[in-house]
C-alpha cells in the first residue's frame, strides 16, 4: 500500500471516528512518516494543533465492527476539550 492511500485510509477511519464520538473537531491526516500519521486538528477553520497518531491506533479502529482504539478515543475526547 502506498503512501497516499495509507492517508487516504486514516483521513476516512479519523472522519468515522469522530462521527462516532459525536465529536465536532475535524482532523486532516497530512503526511505518513516513520508508522506515525501527521495530523492537523481543526475547530471550525482554526488549526488547534498538529498532532502525530501511531499507524496501530488507525489500525485498531475499525467501522465495520464498531471498534475504536482507546488510546485513540481518549486522544480525540480531550483534544475536543481544548
Amino acid at each position: 500500500m502506498g503512501q497516499d492511500e495509507k492517508i487516504g485510509e486514516a483521513q476516512e477511519i479519523l472522519d468515522w471516528v469522530i462521527t462516532h464520538l459525536n465529536g465536532t473537531i475535524k482532523c486532516k491526516v497530512i503526511n505518513y512518516k516513520h508508522g506515525n500519521f501527521r495530523v492537523q486538528v481543526l475547530k471550525g477553520e482554526k488549526l488547534v494543533m498538529p498532532i502525530q497518531i501511531p499507524e496501530e491506533w488507525v489500525k485498531e479502529s475499525n467501522p465495520r465492527e464498531n471498534l475504536i482504539n482507546d488510546k485513540l478515543k481518549t486522544l480525540l475526547n480531550n483534544l475536543e476539550n481544548y
